[in-house]
């Protein structure tokens, strides 16, 4: 089922909404799904076909799914404040509205792909100030971009190369930047990277978990070794040693953990 969850300046913007295939809890723990394509187009169905296998398991499992579409560049000319706006309204859509839903708003996950990775992370590690009705149980998250700005003596985690069009500063690269925001509050982290992604690299999500572990945060790092941005056969000879599938298998169990 399709929510309206925000109208701007006359832009309508949607979550899908699926139920738990099997009703296990009084109120369904909430598997929140944002979706990638570099911060300049996103569609909610893209991310439920993505995310296709740990959609089914964690339904199956009581979960209820939750996927939204947010303003992009490309369709809006937004920057990435905007884009984090979104984000934080499509959660509070969901805290707002727990009882007609009926799902637990103190019991949320967290995913996303490519820049919806990078989103969840945001929301992951940000919500809890702004947000504070909602408790993020974890976020786990696939080729996520971490650290965006190159001015921090890191070294380079990404070839986006249209990055600059939804910043106005290394400074916003900076304050949208993931890393910048490990603490020892942050909910468990799983991360997931392919060693053969030439657009997001596998230090993206290497250097946000050892950030992790020194702030003793529960986290995971999951290499596809030879795999590409979305975990694909990259070099004629060698298959990954990991699929999105196996990556799949490993979100679901992984947030099983802490349900």
């Amino acid at each position: 089922m399709d929510y309206l969850y925000k109208n701007i300046n006359g832009r309508e913007i949607y979550l899908t909404f699926l139920e738990p295939i099997k009703n296990i809890y009084e109120k369904a723990p909430v598997y929140f799904l944002i979706p990638g394509g570099g911060w300049h187009y996103a569609t909610r169905q893209s991310m439920i076909e993505c995310s296709d296998l740990s959609v089914e398991q964690l339904r199956k499992k009581g979960f209820a799914v939750v996927s939204i579409d947010y303003r992009t560049y490309n369709d809006d000319k937004v920057l990435m404040r905007d884009i984090m706006d979104d984000c934080y309204d499509a959660l509070r859509y969901v805290s707002n509205n727990h009882n007609e839903l009926g799902v637990d708003r103190k019991r949320i996950v967290l995913s996303g792909h490519s820049a919806g990775g990078h989103l969840a992370l945001m929301l992951a590690y940000t919500a809890k100030t702004l947000i504070p009705e909602v408790h993020i149980l974890c976020a786990a998250v696939m080729s996520a971009p971490t650290v965006l700005s190159f001015k921090n003596n890191l070294p380079r985690t990404h070839f986006l190369d249209t990055i600059d069009d939804i910043f106005e500063s290394e400074e916003q690269k900076e304050k949208f930047s993931p890393y910048n925001y490990v603490s020892r509050d942050c909910p468990p982290t799983f991360l997931s990277a392919g060693t053969s992604d030439w657009l997001v690299f596998s230090n993206s999500s290497e250097l946000l978990y050892d950030k992790l572990k020194e702030n003793n945060v529960k986290c995971e790092l999951v290499l596809s070794v030879c795999g590409g941005h979305c975990f694909e056969k990259v070099h004629k000879l060698i298959e990954p040693n990991k699929g999105m599938d196996d990556i799949q298998e490993d979100i679901a169990n992984f947030v099983l953990k802490y349900i």
